[in-house]
């Protein structure tokens, strides 16, 4: 037998079957009821949803490519269809309304008040101190006011206040918890050396030397000679070079633990390590000194040309340089370098009424001088030189293998410190089959 409880009491038998099911509970247990003749609006809106989905169905029935087809009655039918949804979507607005004000009003008859610590009338002090005094007053509130949270979480507006007297006794500043910082890209320090191995030929070797014959006299006697008379015969010495295959390497020591919790900063350290590797490598090719275990560089090996500026400009000394290398050298040069100090001081050269002399500095375009390529490297010494060569023809690059990468931990203590040792190392020689085709420029 159905039954419905109000005001303290139970409606029984057919009184009962005859009452709106109730929408809520006032905060004394009497039910809150719908409007006089209504539905609730948890009905009203299930009953709205599927009389849309039934006219939107019908509609779909009429559905042209053009529009709709439809017959007079058909469109009769529509409107009164759409006055019926229309009434139904006010009915569910009321009906919403309605029940939002009964549990906002029933939310705010609830009881309201604060929480404090403590019940006892001994003058004892009444701030939360403790884990359990605070959850004893959290669990206090909550029981108090659960008829008031029941109708908000109902979706009631409204809001319960309370208040904690907890003791605090410092400041809790960001110096106590501070956020994470914002990590942003790691960046090396600035290593400009301006790679010139391109200029040189390749080559490569198994040998730990190199070998070759430089041709060191060239006697050419050839001429006219009258008939009946003997020609002076021609002149020709070669001297051997040899130049040693030597080995060039840069290491650092890191700790296991470094990689491990840094796994990109690896190829960080070996690609740094490489880059420096081969900055010394364009130094070593342009002017090293040749003292093992260096390698004897194209502007410094024995027989190569130079010309001071003295008093010249420098545009001309670079040009009596290239004019060394084609007759003496008898070769064709095919690049200048400069230091990048020395480029930017003849760059910056202007006329007497302003005129940059290489050109508008808005124009672009390959560095050139005298109709050479210009590169610029830290490589060939100190500002103040510039070297002019035939690269290319009279210079070559012997590789004994390429550039190694290696990591061990057998280095001294290493294993039992838990460090690695990280080498990049390179076996090279230079080899300079005619050094007067080189000239440097000093001066400048």
């Amino acid at each position: 037998m159905t039954k419905h409880k109000t005001r303290g009491a139970y409606l029984h038998g057919e009184m009962a079957e005859h009452m709106p099911r109730p929408i809520g509970w006032y905060p004394d247990g009497r039910p809150i009821y719908p409007m006089a003749g209504g539905e609730s609006a948890q009905a009203l809106g299930l009953k709205l949803t599927q009389e849309r989905q039934l006219h939107a169905d019908w509609l779909a029935s009429f559905k042209k490519d053009d529009g709709y087809d439809m017959t007079a009655e058909q469109v009769g039918e529509f409107h009164t269809r759409n006055d019926a949804l229309e009434k139904l979507q006010k009915d569910y607005d009321g009906a919403l309304v309605v029940e939002k004000s009964a549990a906002e009003n029933a939310a705010k008859l609830a009881p309201q008040g604060r929480i404090i610590s403590g019940g006892s009338d001994d003058p004892v002090d009444p701030r939360i101190k403790t884990a359990d005094q605070l959850d004893v007053a959290f669990k206090g509130f909550l029981k108090t006011h659960a008829p008031a949270l029941k109708q908000i979480a109902g979706g009631a507006d409204g809001k319960v206040s309370f208040e904690l007297p907890v003791s605090t006794k410092t400041l809790v500043t960001l110096a106590d918890h501070y956020p994470p910082a914002d990590r942003q890209q790691t960046t090396g320090m600035a290593a400009y050396y301006g790679d010139t191995e391109d200029l040189f030929t390749p080559g490569s070797t198994d040998s730990s030397n190199i070998e070759y014959f430089i041709q060191t006299t060239n006697t050419t006697n050839a001429a006219f000679v009258a008939e009946g008379s003997a020609a002076t015969d021609s002149a020709y010495v070669w001297t051997k070079t040899t130049d040693e295959v030597e080995e060039i390497q840069a290491w650092i020591p890191v700790t296991r633990a470094f990689f491990t919790d840094n796994a990109a900063m690896q190829s960080t350290v070996t690609g740094r390590l490489a880059y420096e590797l081969q900055a010394e490598v364009n130094q070593q090719l342009l002017s090293g000194t040749g003292t093992t275990p260096q390698l004897w560089g194209a502007f410094i090996r024995t027989g190569f040309q130079t010309q001071a500026k003295g008093a010249d400009p420098a545009f001309d000394a670079v040009g009596k340089a290239i004019l060394k290398v084609q007759v003496t050298g008898d070769a064709l040069p095919d690049a200048v370098v400069f230091h990048p100090t020395d480029w930017w001081n003849l760059r910056l050269t202007r006329t007497t009424q302003g005129v940059y002399i290489l050109g508008n500095p808005a124009d672009a375009g390959p560095l050139q001088l005298w109709g050479l390529p210009v590169r610029l490297s830290t490589g060939i010494g100190s500002a103040g030189t510039a070297g002019v060569g035939a690269f290319r023809q009279y210079a070559q690059i012997f590789n004994n293998g390429g550039t190694l990468v290696e990591m061990s931990s057998e280095h001294s203590t290493y294993f039992t410190e838990r460090k690695i040792a990280i080498a990049v190392s390179r076996r090279m020689s230079l080899a300079s089959y005619r050094p007067s085709a080189f000239a440097t420029v000093t001066g400048l």
